[in-house]
């Protein structure tokens, strides 16, 4: 009777623990861009290349561990043979979530001629102060360097919009009191114009809009725009975010922290 008893008892706690792996791998991939959308882009990437915008533009890579490991030393062209000037890296995401790759990510960076910066993940149902310390304990950034950078692409399950926005600002005014630098602002097109444009168009915006249209947003002013999502470069295996950067590399440079 009391091996049964104690066989009962282990049993009853694996399927605790499993419940409890299972619910916070479901709440990671609900959190966390989808792995669903990465399959997605490499079908879209199969299927057509993006057509590159051209213009007075520059052109740059935004990666994350959705990439792999990424052959830095090879890191030179996308599509088109565009040259790759700049690279964003995903640091990390909510209150405690580092990118797997960050750190080999912006070590081996940082040792090509192109400039790189990194961007925060922001998850509107956790808590944004502790979102920013969770970005200012991981990211040490040097003269040379992009600003800081916030992704908000959500609404949150539970506050009111008019609430999140005051935790993005909170956010950016603890971001921007550590490193000096105003951070710049990442987001879609259609969320910025439904959400943000009245309250936070005094940061520097980058954009995504995958459409084929000559501007990703038409009334209101950007410095990047992120066009597509399944792009091809060297060194990176599988589809990666494509961008541009409105001006030339000099004044690229001129966002840099000093």
């Amino acid at each position: 009777m009391g091996k049964r008893v104690r066989k009962n008892r282990y049993k009853r706690y694996f399927f605790i623990l499993l419940f409890i792996n299972i619910s916070y791998l479901s709440y990671q991939y609900i959190e966390t861009p989808s792995v669903y959308q990465y399959f997605k882009s490499v079908f879209k990437q199969l299927i057509y290349s993006p057509k590159i915008p051209l213009g007075s533009f520059i052109y740059g890579l935004d990666v994350s561990e959705y990439q792999g490991v990424i052959a830095w030393d090879k890191i030179g062209v996308l599509n088109e043979g565009k040259s790759v000037d700049f690279v964003i890296i995903r640091a990390t995401a909510g209150i405690n979530h580092r990118d797997r790759y960050f750190t080999s990510n912006w070590r081996e960076g940082g040792n090509k001629n192109i400039l790189k910066g990194a961007y925060h993940y922001f998850r509107p149902n956790e808590n944004s102060t502790q979102q920013a310390r969770n970005f200012i304990k991981n990211v040490k950034l040097s003269s040379g360097d992009l600003p800081p950078i916030l992704d908000i692409e959500r609404v949150s399950k539970v506050q009111s919009i008019n609430s999140l926005k005051l935790g993005v600002k909170n956010w950016m005014k603890i971001v921007e009191d550590h490193y000096g630098i105003k951070p710049i602002l990442y987001t879609g097109a259609h969320y910025y114009k439904d959400y943000l444009a009245e309250d936070f168009s005094d940061y520097l915006l980058w954009v995504a809009n995958y459409n084929e249209v000559d501007l990703p947003l038409k009334k209101h002013n950007w410095i990047m725009w992120q066009f597509s999502e399944n792009g091809t470069a060297s060194g990176v295996k599988g589809p990666v975010d494509l961008n541009l950067f409105k001006g030339s590399i000099v004044e690229l440079r001129n966002y840099a922290l000093k």
